[in-house]
């Protein structure tokens, strides 16, 4: 199929940016810097057209035929930073990530919709093995990595969003091709099983997470990054317990829903209400005392909160609803690119770490998924043009973008890395992102399509 090259839209002076600077670096008390790394990284000349992008992310030649090679890789580079080994670090498939890129896309894309679910059935856990992190009916992680890390076993399955969303992803495959259902009713059965067995066995009711595989990934849902979760006064989520993160009960709820699974949908609402509900805003998540196990909530506000918009858990909560729009647009919250994974009022905020004040394009998309869903369309329409901007920008679609104030840099080109003799580890605080991404290019060619 022929194409007209896309033509690029002028883009506004104040998202030209210089370099972030090196002494501009925010250390947390107990943190002392160990290094900073400037990267030679060539900027595109130009943004790329994202459906093309998707095709490379598919490996096929035309858009008619994605998935016709199964489901998008997670991440790729431009040709001019193919020797970056820093930029290269996610050409793999995801099951998080690739079922999210179908779900903006599968209603134009349904073979990649039903080619990602079918794929990452084929590699369905069927057995419990700690070094995998296994279970019977659990979606995997990572499927296969070329670059193995020894103290994991692949595929790997640290990950408890992965497999609601896969759920979501087969009924609405089934949804619209009835027959698909033949094909894929084992693995579904199995996935529902899994779910309900993790529901029941938490003492709080909630989809939590605790690693089984002490070299594996601790933070099992997307903000995966070690002290992405945390208290108000900055204290890291305590991981020697399970760890239950806002959005991924929201997946859970809209699963067993769509399964009708209505028992266990409705004691996982009376779960989030109890324990993330603050008064005036929801937890990222729940952790447990490490003195005596009591649920404590991690009473940061994270961006994580837009999620619910997009779910049913928030069905006749008008004032709810409202309240995590008046947050997510307010300035604590809202970048010049967008919303904030966390706001900048919490003790770890940096505006270019990892999962602590950047930008994630796959995040505000999905966020604006669910301020249309209930009715702020303008608000939605706002995301996605700031959404659009940093794209431009940056002439990438890139895994995210810096959360800081107008003037700051959208990308970083260095590494920096910390000592943190609090949890007595390092902690890379800053890293450029990947350059083409599967959610963002998905997220992009679904606001483009939306356009007409």
């Amino acid at each position: 199929m022929e194409r007209e090259p896309p033509q690029e839209p002028p883009v506004p002076h104040r998202f030209h940016r210089p370099l972030v600077q090196r002494n501009d670096v925010k250390l947390l008390p107990g943190e002392r810097l160990e290094r900073v790394q400037e990267l030679d990284i060539v900027d595109p000349p130009a943004t790329p057209d994202p459906l093309d992008e998707l095709c490379k992310l598919a490996r096929v030649e035309r858009p008619e035929e994605v998935g016709r090679n199964g489901p998008l890789i997670a991440a790729r580079t431009t040709d001019a930073n193919a020797g970056e080994a820093a930029l290269r670090l996610f050409e793999i498939v995801y099951g998080r990530d690739s079922l999210m890129a179908a779900l903006f896309v599968g209603d134009r894309f349904p073979l990649l919709r039903e080619a990602t679910v079918l794929y990452l059935a084929h590699y369905q856990g069927k057995r419990y093995d700690a070094w995998h992190e296994e279970e019977p009916g659990r979606i995997g992680h990572m499927i296969w990595n070329p670059n193995r890390d020894t103290n994991l076993g692949y595929p790997y399955f640290g990950t408890v969003d992965a497999t609601p969303h896969f759920i979501s992803a087969a009924m609405h495959a089934i949804q619209a091709r009835p027959t698909f259902e033949g094909e894929i009713r084992h693995a579904l059965v199995a996935a529902v099983a899994w779910l309900l067995r993790r529901l029941a066995s938490d003492d709080l009711g909630l989809l939590s997470h605790q690693r089984v595989n002490s070299h594996g990934i601790a933070n099992q849902v997307w903000k995966d990054s070690w002290d992405s979760m945390s208290h108000a006064d900055g204290t890291v989520a305590n991981h020697s317990a399970p760890v239950a993160s806002l959005e991924a009960q929201a997946l859970a709820y809209d699963a067993l829903v769509q399964v009708g699974e209505l028992h266990a949908a409705d004691r996982l609402a009376r779960s989030v209400e109890k324990h993330f509900w603050l008064g005036d805003f929801y937890a990222i998540g729940v952790d447990r005392d490490p003195a005596t196990g009591a649920p404590r909530p991690l009473s940061t506000r994270a961006s994580n909160m837009g999620w619910l918009l997009r779910s049913r858990l928030l069905d006749g909560r008008e004032d709810r609803q409202r309240r995590i729009v008046e947050l997510l647009f307010s300035d604590e919250f809202l970048a010049e690119s967008g919303v904030r994974t966390l706001s900048n009022r919490e003790v770890r905020f940096r505006s270019r770490s990892y999962h602590n004040g950047t930008v994630w394009p796959h995040d505000n998309y999905l966020i604006s998924l669910g301020l249309e869903q209930r009715g702020f369309v303008d608000e939605a329409q706002e995301l996605r043009r700031r959404l659009a901007s940093s794209c431009r920008a940056t002439h990438r679609f890139p895994e995210f973008v810096g959360g800081g104030e107008p003037g700051d840099a959208l990308l970083t080109k260095r590494i920096v890395d910390v000592y943190d003799t609090v949890n007595d580890r390092p902690n890379r605080i800053e890293q450029p992102p990947q350059e083409i991404v599967c959610w963002t290019v998905a997220a992009m060619v679904a606001v483009e399509h939306a356009r007409g």
